[in-house]
């Protein structure tokens, strides 16, 4: 152990101890995965080949910083770059920059305004690359940093009312990419350094508790998003159908990346899933919403939301799949846009998340050999994003020293009476 002093160390390992017990008991205690012969019917092991030579890489990352005043005052600055890598052309770099100024007074608000604009800088610095690509005569591949999906929709009218623009931004630069994407046909992709979502795991299980002959049990699973939910639900079967649904559940649920981690000894790719969006889960599918909002919102801001949001609405699905570059490294989680994959059309309600049982290989093997071609490790993994990472990082002491002030002396030149927090102001002193 190293040396620490520490007024609460003591404590600290004591509790330490107390909450290894009973952690380590349960993974002692852990059985094979019950969806490993699942997984295994939608595994390809795939050799990977040459990238194709005529496409150039656009890789994508940002960052984002925010300053918080007294009395709501808030602003979120997020920059992004694309690096655009052509065969013997060298690097072309697009940059970007968003800026959210306004008074914010709900915590919910400020964990998600940064989010949105960070997303903004980096779909418009993305699409701007493409565009110069595609202006260029050459055929673009786009890799985003993360994942493609919108985990959390903004569904909350609470935000419409609060931030619209901002919304409106967002979901219009998304909607733009995929749309110049599935126009131009060229593949749009993000990749995911970890997750832990359960999307393809919950698919399996319907698949699982179909064949075994349980297809009103799978009903009910087709409700939840993870095992976690079904297990809250477990209460309300029937004995029989309790019985057999938890036999299909395992002890520690196993998030997607980690089932196929320990079910998978060969490099290669899993079967795609297209992902419904979000919004479609929490019940309030497109045209519920636009009737809240219709409710809630001035006429003009609802209709402008609206016209955004049926763009967004319309473009095309997501799918996502597991990539093992290597047999012993850990999967990565790649998302793709569903028209490289013959859905340009978007999902609707009614169809929820379903598993392409006869994807376009040829597409995805494409998308594949361009990352393995890049790949470098499990933690730096994708060269073009490593440089692109590095380009847009946002430390915050850059932030704090020359973007603050400036934000700063122009909010003051504006009127604006601008008041530090007293913890900023207490940070400053110490």
């Amino acid at each position: 152990m190293s040396g620490v002093s520490d007024l609460f160390f003591d404590e600290f390992y004591a509790e330490l101890e107390t909450a290894m017990e009973d952690y380590v008991n349960l993974e002692h205690d852990l059985e094979p995965p019950r969806l490993a012969d699942e997984l295994a019917d939608r595994w390809h092991p795939y050799i990977f080949g040459d990238r194709n030579p005529g496409e150039v890489l656009i890789s994508v990352d940002g960052g984002v910083q925010i300053s918080r005043f007294a009395y709501g005052g808030f602003v979120a600055v997020a920059r992004a770059c694309a690096l655009t890598h052509a065969p013997g052309d060298g690097r072309r770099l697009t940059k970007r920059v968003k800026i959210q100024i306004q008074e914010v007074y709900d915590n919910r608000d400020r964990g998600f305004i940064p989010g949105y604009a960070r997303t903004i800088s980096e779909y418009k610095a993305a699409a701007g690359a493409a565009r110069e690509a595609l202006d260029r005569g050459l055929k673009p591949v786009v890799l985003m940093d993360g994942s493609l999906y919108m985990g959390r929709f903004p569904y909350a009218p609470r935000e419409y009312h609060h931030h619209p623009s901002l919304i409106i931004e967002l979901l219009d630069s998304v909607a733009d990419l995929r749309t110049l994407a599935r126009n131009h046909n060229f593949p749009l992709v993000g990749i995911s350094k970890d997750s832990s979502v359960f999307y393809f795991h919950m698919e399996l299980l319907k698949v699982a508790l179909f064949r075994a002959g349980h297809p009103r049990i799978r009903m009910l699973v087709g409700d939840a998003s993870s095992p976690f939910d079904l297990r809250l639900k477990l209460g309300i079967l029937e004995e029989q159908d309790r019985v057999a649904l938890e036999s299909f559940l395992d002890r520690r649920p196993l998030c997607d990346s980690a089932l196929v981690h320990l079910c998978t000894k060969s490099q290669g790719y899993t079967h795609p899933l297209l992902i419904a969006p979000s919004l479609y889960r929490s019940g309030s599918e497109g045209g519920a919403l636009y009737k809240r909002l219709e409710l809630n919102l001035p006429q003009e801001t609802a209709d402008a939301v609206i016209t955004s949001l049926r763009r967004f609405l319309s473009s095309p699905p997501v799918a996502v799949f597991y990539w093992k570059p290597a047999p012993n490294s850990r999967p990565f989680r790649v998302d793709v846009s569903g028209h490289s994959l013959g859905r340009s059309k978007p999902l609707i309600p009614s169809e929820g998340n379903y598993l392409l049982e006869t994807p376009d290989h040829r597409s995805m093997k494409g998308v594949i050999n361009h990352l393995h071609y890049w790949y470098c490790n499990d933690v730096e993994y994708n060269i073009p994003l490593k440089q692109a990472d590095v380009l847009a990082h946002f430390d915050r002491n850059l932030y704090t020293t020359k973007y603050e002030p400036f934000i700063i002396n122009r909010l003051e030149r504006a009127g604006v009476d601008i008041l530090g927090t007293r913890r900023n102001l207490r940070e400053m002193k110490a």
